[in-house]
């Protein structure tokens, strides 16, 4: 596999059910939807870093200003970057699937099954140009995608969610392919367990009730969920931009899994929302073409392809 660069268009103890969301608090966005803001706020506010005052007072410059609660307080200057952080991932922490039975990650992680191989060293010089052209420049959000099926876009997302794992990176890996989703399969979680489809059909309230938190160190999952008829549907709505957007405040990077660009518009939506893509070829199969016009598609998506990968394994 080669890759090659494209254009780029806290102290105090706190109980986790003492930081449970008050949905009799729920703040809607100023679009008049649920923006999911509770949550973070209730938290801020029992870890002492805001006042009753205060959380007035957010809460109208963020319908003032069209910013979620976080950013708005953070911009009034009521708590520091370091407290969000800590608020943020004590939230995580104790919303996140808990206890969850899992089986051994599949072989086909080979940064973890054979780490001294040509194929993880190859993975890892991907990591390096995605922390330097990517993390580096503040983007947090990376859909992979693929033209057509079996050019190993799971293959390669999960192997480059685990590697950058490994350098300490805070990761969340996001099977959208509720199609034919496999990222279940190598990190060993029960395929019907809450996912992705769960939240977006209303199942569960919020994205990180569906996280699964430390499949690897460092690196949490959220699957693709339960079967649905409609995914295409559920990928194009608000709700999953909204529940994209409440992610990728939380992790350094949230990777995005996507089902092939020439059978579905999927890919297209995941992309949209993500803001960035990586586009996967294989060698000797993939045609330049196919690629430039994913590439236009994604543009037209307002999507920003950073790179495009040849996969030779």
């Amino acid at each position: 596999m080669s890759s090659s660069n494209g254009p780029a268009p806290d102290t105090e103890t706190v109980v986790e059910g003492d930081i449970e969301p008050r949905t009799s608090r729920v703040l809607g966005g100023v679009d008049g939807g649920d923006r999911f803001d509770a949550p973070i706020r209730d938290v801020l506010v029992r870890l002492g870093h805001l006042s009753d005052d205060q959380v007035g007072k957010v809460a109208q410059h963020a319908a003032e200003r069209g910013l979620d609660f976080d950013q708005a307080a953070l911009e009034l200057g009521f708590i520091t970057t370091e407290e969000l952080d800590r608020a943020r991932e004590l939230l995580i922490n104790s919303m996140a699937l808990q206890n969850v039975i899992r089986r051994p990650a599949s072989t086909e992680l080979v940064v973890i099954s054979d780490p001294s191989s040509v194929k993880a060293e190859t993975i890892r010089m991907l990591r390096t140009q995605v922390i330097a052209q990517h993390i580096k420049n503040g983007r947090r959000g990376l859909a992979v995608v693929a033209p057509a099926d079996g050019h190993g876009c799971s293959y390669v997302t999960a192997n480059l969610a685990a590697a950058l794992s490994q350098v300490g990176f805070k990761i969340l890996l996001v099977d959208a392919n509720m199609r034919s989703p496999r990222q279940d399969q190598i990190f060993g979680v029960d395929p019907n367990g809450p996912g992705l489809s769960s939240f977006l059909t209303l199942q569960v309230a919020r994205p990180e009730r569906v996280v699964n938190a430390n499949v690897l160190p460092g690196l949490a999952l959220i699957t693709a969920g339960p079967p649905t008829s409609r995914p295409q549907e559920l990928l194009s709505g608000n709700r999953f931009r909204d529940g994209v957007n409440t992610l990728l405040r939380e992790y350094d990077l949230v990777l995005f899994d996507t089902p092939a660009a020439n059978s579905n518009a999927d890919a297209l939506n995941i992309g949209g929302a993500a803001g960035y893509a990586l586009i996967i070829g294989r060698s000797n199969e993939t045609y330049y073409k196919d690629v430039d016009t994913l590439a236009g598609q994604l543009a037209a998506a307002r999507c920003a392809v950073v790179g495009a990968v040849l996969n030779d394994f």
